[in-house]
């Protein structure tokens, strides 16, 4: 993909590239299995090795990858098994029931709703602070305020689930009603969506769909889309209790998203991918790369994604594996480690880039400076520019690529 000579270390090309040791990147996706397993309830431990020595069931190794993420490995879990989904006692209004969505028409709908059913408004929030959901619900045409009510989520569930939630608690609290009819509104199309499709794999949608189907057993119980910041009364004071709940002393306990688990297991990736570049990340590489790291990856990336030419350049001169004689003297495909430029230093990068007097004019005329470090090189100079030096020097450029360029 980059070009990079047969010698350029994997770990140098993992992180110039951006991706992932091949190694961490099988064992997230290890542990992210064996989470979904332990989340169906199919996980099987596997009976300890019988001979002592190293090895280790494949359960152990995960929960030794696992164990210091604080995730219980107890807990409960809201991804379950797919069931589907063939009771449905509401009635459902989306966005695309509305001939056009404007706040007035929604206006309009709820101004018309008859004076004696009852209207529940939900939201969900999350924030900085935490997750939380809350409702209010009304009667004679919001006039009159039956209950209002906020809790909050654990933080580590998502605002999905604070939307459901909110919609679960509220047709708790409606359950001893009956024969009414009750609209509840929520600005969550997702969560609509999920309470009408076929299949379903969440816990915390398959408790709101029991209890939405609860109530309307003996009531007439829709489920309305509303536009949420808006304006609309019923939608912003739902908001005001979410966010209220987000702070609240009230912890209602859900079951753990599997996105949280994900979360943890890609963020434990990549400091291992992290620990590994720095313990055994080749020192010419850091050199060149310095403090800016991210800086130079990125602007190579953004620079030269489309160029492989110069992409396979910028890549030789970053890990020092190149056609420079003394990577070649090392490679023992050549005779001399001198720069055949002046003949009086060894050719490295450091050397090419910023120092060979040969080149001092062409490094003034692009790098603004006669004589600079490699760092000085790559914290302040495009990489870009870089390029252009390098290839007017037609140091690391193949026969066919000085055909191809007309540098002269």
């Amino acid at each position: 993909m980059t070009g990079a000579m047969p010698s350029t270390p994997h770990i140098s090309l993992n992180h110039i590239t951006q991706i992932t040791d091949v190694i961490f990147y099988l064992q997230g996706e290890a542990a992210k299995g064996s989470e979904r397993l332990r989340a169906y309830g199919s996980l099987s431990l596997e009976k300890p090795p019988l001979q002592r020595g190293t090895i280790k069931a494949h359960t152990t190794i995960n929960d030794d990858f696992m164990k210091d993420l604080d995730i219980p490995l107890n807990s409960e879990r809201d991804l379950t098994i797919p069931a589907l989904n063939l009771e449905q006692n509401f009635t459902t209004t989306t966005p695309g029931d509305y001939p056009d969505i404007y706040k007035n028409q929604l206006q309009q709908s709820i101004d018309n709703t008859p004076s004696d059913t009852i209207t529940c408004y939900t939201d969900g929030s999350k924030t900085d602070e935490g997750c939380g959901a809350g409702y209010i619900i009304t009667t004679d045409n919001n006039n009159t305020i039956i209950h209002e009510e906020s809790h909050r989520l654990p933080n580590c569930c998502t605002v999905f689930q604070a939307e459901l939630s909110a919609i679960t608690e509220a047709c708790n609290h409606l359950i001893t009603h009956t024969n009414k009819h009750i609209i509840i509104w929520t600005d969550s199309l997702s969560s609509i969506q999920a309470l009408t499709t076929l299949n379903n794999n969440s816990r915390t949608v398959a408790n709101c769909l029991n209890s939405l189907n609860h109530l309307a057993a003996n009531n007439n119980l829709e489920l309305r889309w509303i536009a949420a910041h808006t304006g609309l009364w019923g939608n912003e004071k739902a908001d005001e209790l979410a966010k209220l709940g987000t702070t609240s002393n009230l912890i209602h306990k859900r079951p753990v998203p599997q996105s949280h688990i994900n979360n943890y297991i890609n963020n434990k990736v990549i400091q291992l991918n992290n620990e590994h570049w720095t313990k055994n990340g080749p020192k010419h590489t850091k050199m060149i790369l310095g403090r800016n790291s991210g800086k130079t990856i990125n602007n190579i990336n953004s620079s030269l994604i489309n160029n492989r030419k110069d992409y396979r350049t910028a890549v030789q001169l970053i890990t020092g594996h190149c056609g420079l004689n003394k990577h070649l003297y090392n490679m023992k495909k050549s005779d001399t480690m001198e720069c055949p430029l002046c003949g009086h230093r060894e050719e490295t990068v450091s050397h090419f880039l910023g120092q060979c007097p040969a080149t001092t004019h062409l490094r003034g005329h692009y790098f603004n400076e006669y004589y600079l470090s490699i760092n000085d090189i790559f914290d302040n100079i495009h990489i870009t520019t870089i390029i252009k030096y390098t290839n007017k020097t037609k140091r690391l450029l193949k026969p066919e690529d000085i055909d191809n360029t007309g540098i002269t």
